[in-house]
């Protein structure tokens, strides 16, 4: 088994930065011959860690099957070091696989005795925001213009790996140290993108500061500016037949399209309401005993409603509040309506409530 150790010069504040400490964390990845842990085999891991502030790469590589086994031995001590280990995919693939393969030579490793950061599975959420067509770790270097110097893809290197246990060539040898070099390296710049990631998770869970800064409502539309505590790491826009929001630096731009005409409000209780045929609407059992029975039939949900001529603000059914009565096109209908009041623009926290629950749509 070779075992290659050196100092790399990377910027150690992207870690520390993103993740706090960085002398308990482990960066790796793993290179098989295949993806079944039974018939393929790991040739090839790779590592950057920290030791007082110097980061260092050490890899070991198989110089052939049997070399497998102390490949493995090594890591899995080596990791007994740390207690964070950062991958990418790693929980789908390189982490079962170690396990898997460990449990096959009967070499105790648990991987649930660490703390496990999956870059793949934080950027995969949010990778419509980045502006990402997959969540291939090459594609996320090209979106952060970080540069590899290998040029093989992972296929075409198990094919040189299995020449290399044959001739043992450098320049073989070579070539898989550098792929893997590039995959961990990359790894670590990419960390980098988690304050997008942190910036998109406050959106989706209502925890972005911001202030109000002006509202304004025309004929077709309300327009709320918001000023951010932070400056945005990313920029975005989102349209959909209801709603529009940019981002941009330090503000927030949401517009959200009005419906001027007749909507309905339904009571919930409907079992306690009459529907006034005439009236095309319903009323409660305490006063429908007042109206002749030719006029009315027992409520159900579908026409307990009251009718309500105004403009409304669209809003999806995953909005609530209280506070606030709702109004309808059609019962079961995603979108649901907010009456314009007089006084709304004046209304910060309401306005807050309504641009969280678009933010969170993003």
């Amino acid at each position: 088994m070779i075992i290659i150790q050196k100092n790399i010069d990377i910027d150690i504040n992207i870690l520390k930065v993103q993740l706090g400490d960085i002398h308990d964390k482990l960066i790796f990845d793993i290179e098989t011959t295949g993806f079944s842990y039974r018939k393929n085999m790991i040739y090839l891991i790779g590592c950057i860690h920290f030791t007082n502030n110097q980061p260092t790469i050490i890899q070991w590589l198989a110089e052939n099957e049997n070399d497998e086994y102390a490949l493995l031995y090594e890591f899995i001590k080596f990791c007994n070091n740390y207690s964070c280990l950062i991958h990418y995919n790693g929980l789908a693939f390189d982490i079962p696989f170690i396990t898997r393969k460990a449990k096959l030579y009967n070499i105790k490793f648990d991987s649930f005795s660490y703390e496990s950061i999956d870059i793949y599975r934080l950027i995969k959420p949010c990778k419509h925001i980045l502006g990402l067509q997959n969540c291939k770790l090459k594609t996320v270097e090209k979106y952060m213009n970080i540069h590899r110097k290998d040029i093989y893809t992972g296929g075409e290197l198990i094919k040189q790996y299995i020449d290399f246990q044959k001739t043992n060539s450098d320049t073989i040898k070579n070539n898989l140290l550098q792929h893997n070099e590039d995959d961990i390296i990359g790894l670590y710049n990419i960390i980098s993108i988690l304050q997008s990631i942190n910036f998109y998770n406050e959106m989706k869970n209502n925890n972005l500061s911001f202030s109000i800064k002006d509202t304004n409502i025309n004929d077709t539309e309300m327009t709320i500016n918001i000023l951010l505590s932070n400056c945005s790491p990313i920029t975005y826009s989102y349209r959909s037949s209801y709603h529009f929001a940019n981002i941009e630096k330090n503000s927030i731009t949401i517009k959200l399209k009005l419906y001027e005409g007749e909507l309905k409000y339904f009571f919930d209780n409907y079992k306690d309401y009459y529907y006034i045929l005439s009236e095309d609407e319903a009323v409660h059992k305490q006063i429908a005993k007042y109206i002749d029975k030719s006029n009315k039939i027992k409520a159900s949900s579908e026409n307990c409603y009251l009718r309500k001529r105004g403009i409304f603000i669209p809003l999806y059914t995953s909005y609530t509040d209280t506070t606030e009565k709702f109004f309808y096109v059609n019962k079961k209908d995603t979108i649901k309506y907010m009456l314009v009041t007089e006084n709304i623009t004046c209304n910060t926290n309401l306005l807050t409530k309504i641009c969280n629950h678009i933010l969170s749509l993003l």
